[in-house]
């Protein structure tokens, strides 16, 4: 409690407990101590636990684990609506979210602005995701690759015809097995995000319900006695990074036909482990700083692991200019998603767009991104 007072925690807006669960508990407990009008948020491992912290004091009890498993089971499953329900309503029949470009879709090799994907589906494409780097606008030379992900706007129309793009046609006809490695809490909440569309294997060390194989998702043998030959796609949900990266190099020459959808530990490991052959990595980290994000700012985001913001704001800066005068994308890196104007909403913005007095911009960005949006025109 000393130190929590030391630290300025009475005088705070906030305060995060992110050690094991039974210390967050006691961090929990001393910050009531310390300030009842103190907003607690603790991080937990066992979402078991959610409960005691909850009764303990914490205003909001948060499980990143979890989340990111049931975000790593989303992109396994060849349901699209699946994916699409990721996305954030922004309007009547109109919507942002995130899709994943598979190995062998007609979109891999095409650049941005040779893809056509405006003109084939109507989407607007606002940012890519490639090697764990997000570039908004996305260079129209900008290469899409097998593990590219679009951040995307458009209706449910437009967005369910660019999902169909994204995927190979050999997954649009495939309905083999997706095999889990690793069982904890990662794992278990990917196989169950699985289960209601998929036919899951898992793999653990250790012998439990739920398991279906014993062994080390590193041996071959091991893996081979999973099915991951004829498998649609492999989530990796271990603990270890280092184990991790050397799990998809061995999966990558057991299973060249299955899709690598991986978890990372620390953020600095997704761009090795898309080096070393994964299709989609996603890291705690990412996922635990979003999600707190979320929670802690009052943020909207398309989900809390995909690091971007969708912020409403007046920008009176605007008022009287077009989107291109502005030059909003090269100046800040958001994009104008759509204006709410007199009840209205405008999803068709483009250069000539003009902001009036009134206008509530929807902006899309990185949190750097809509920092500068605001700073400069808020």
């Amino acid at each position: 409690m000393d130190v929590l007072r030391a630290a300025g925690a009475d005088r705070a807006t906030a305060l995060v407990a992110d050690a094991d669960d039974e210390t967050n508990a006691n961090i929990v407990l001393s910050a009531r101590e310390v300030s009842e009008e103190l907003r607690v948020v603790s991080l937990v491992e066992d979402a078991d636990a959610a409960d005691y912290h909850r009764y303990a004091g914490a205003d909001r009890v948060v499980s990143p684990r979890r989340l990111l498993g049931e975000s790593l089971g989303a992109k396994a499953t060849a349901t699209v609506a699946d994916e699409l329900g990721d996305g954030v309503e922004i309007g009547e029949d109109f919507q942002i979210a995130e899709l994943l470009v598979h190995r062998g879709s007609p979109l891999v090799g095409d650049t941005v602005a040779d893809s056509g994907i405006g003109e084939r589906t109507g989407a607007d494409v606002l940012g890519v995701w490639d090697g764990g780097e997000f570039e908004t606008p996305p260079r129209p030379d900008r290469v899409i690759d097998g593990h590219t992900v679009l951040l995307v706007v458009g209706s449910e129309a437009e967005l369910e015809a660019l999902k169909q793009l994204t995927l190979s046609e050999t997954r649009r006809r495939r309905r083999g097995t997706v095999v889990v490695a690793g069982y904890g809490m990662v794992g278990h909440s990917a196989a169950a995000e699985l289960r209601p569309t998929e036919d899951v294997v898992v793999v653990d060390e250790g012998d439990a319900p739920g398991v279906d194989v014993v062994g080390d998702a590193t041996d071959r043998d091991t893996l081979e006695a999973a099915g991951v030959d004829e498998a649609r796609a492999v989530v990796l949900a271990l603990d270890s990074d280092t184990t991790t990266v050397f799990a998809t190099l061995v999966m990558k020459q057991v299973a060249p036909g299955a899709e690598v959808i991986v978890r990372a530990n620390d953020a600095e490991s997704v761009p090795k482990l898309y080096r070393a052959g994964a299709d989609y990595v996603l890291s705690l980290s990412t996922v635990s700083g979003r999600l707190l994000a979320s929670h802690l700012l009052d943020e909207e985001v398309l989900r809390p692991e995909t690091q971007v913001d969708l912020v409403r704001t007046e920008a009176p800066e605007l008022v009287g200019l077009t989107v291109a005068e502005a030059d909003v994308r090269a100046r800040t890196g958001c994009t104008v998603v759509a204006v709410e104007r007199d009840g209205d909403l405008l999803t068709t913005v483009g250069p000539d767009t003009r902001v009036v007095a009134g206008d509530t911009l929807v902006v899309g960005g990185t949190d750097e991104a809509v920092n500068r949006f605001t700073e400069l025109y808020a």
